[in-house]
């Protein structure tokens, strides 16, 4: 997110949960804001949206291997976050098993998929979309969509991060905003969204 507001930059830190998802607040003005959409959804700044920049996702030795000379940086955290808290928080996402209190955040879950699936989630002017991880991973990897009249293609590297791109450009600017995100999270932000399924594929390449 782009943390300017009428030309005035704002600075944020993660003040709670709310529908499962991290809330965000401005120090200067006490407004809440979705840390997915960049929207304000309560106090002053209400209704106002954060411009959003896609970025891509990798891991730290991948983007070694990229940049040898890359510097990495490192919040330093305090020892019993280090050994107790984290430990703990990495055991909860490995299993997907939600912590305590939890559940208990969100307004209402959508039960078309399981909670704690894991995939890609598009948003375009028109169509929010979610495509199962296990759904990309059945078919080898990658599939393949049309969106907004746009074939698009949604692949996971070795590592399993996504990667998004539309089949009718060479622009690398020209992407879809997407995100690699839990079920839960996504459907919460985008009630009613879409759901990739393996047959939308094998349709379209009949049709082809």
């Amino acid at each position: 997110m782009v943390p300017v507001i009428d030309g005035k930059e704002l600075h944020f830190f993660c003040v709670g949960v709310y529908d499962g998802l991290a809330i965000l607040q401005d120090r200067e003005t006490g407004s809440y804001w979705n840390h997915i959409t960049g929207e304000c959804v309560y106090g002053p700044l209400k209704g106002k949206k954060m411009d959003s920049l896609l970025l891509g996702q990798m891991t730290a030795g991948q983007a070694l291997e990229r940049w040898p000379d890359l510097r990495l940086a490192l919040s330093k955290q305090p020892l019993f976050r280090r050994l107790v808290i984290q430990p703990v928080m990495n055991w909860f996402g490995k299993f997907g098993i939600y912590p305590p209190g939890f559940k208990k955040t969100m307004v209402k879950r959508d039960h078309r998929l399981p909670d704690m699936m894991s995939g890609v989630g598009i948003m375009t002017g028109n169509v929010k979309k979610f495509y199962p991880i296990d759904a990309i991973e059945k078919s080898g990897g990658e599939v393949r969509d049309i969106l907004d009249g746009r074939p698009v293609s949604i692949s996971v590297d070795e590592d399993g991060f996504p990667d998004v791109n539309y089949e009718d450009t060479d622009d690398w600017e020209d992407v879809p905003q997407y995100l690699y995100t839990r079920w839960y999270g996504f459907a919460l932000t985008y009630p009613g969204c879409e759901i990739y399924r393996e047959s939308e594929e094998k349709k379209e390449s009949s049709a082809s």
